[in-house]
């Protein structure tokens, strides 16, 4: 058992990552693509060493990388929506009426 399992931080942290998708969830019209958009998410945030559309897939038990690939470049979503949900979520935890975020 980790440090953070037995301090109930990474519990936090997953609760937490939970929260943020089901927030996010919202600009995916269909469960498919919000599925596999959370899939590519997981992967991304895991201890995985490369972060291909093959690993990722066979991460989340895929055997083809399509539905993470489709995520990227056929589903269809809406980006903007998403913008705005991820600028706000930002806002909300680092924001600063002085601060400003430089990436």
């Amino acid at each position: 058992m980790a440090v953070a399992e037995w301090a109930g931080s990474l519990l936090d942290w997953e609760a937490e990552l939970e929260a943020l998708k089901s927030r996010l969830g919202t600009v995916f019209g269909r469960r498919e693509p919000r599925v596999a958009a959370f899939h590519y998410l997981d992967g991304l945030l895991s201890g995985i060493e490369r972060k291909t559309g093959w690993q990722l897939a066979e991460r989340a038990g895929d055997a083809r990388p399509w539905r993470i690939q489709s995520v990227l470049g056929r589903d269809r979503w809406d980006g903007d929506a998403m913008r705005d949900l991820v600028r706000a979520e930002v806002v909300s935890k680092l924001g600063d009426a002085a601060g400003v975020l430089v990436v």
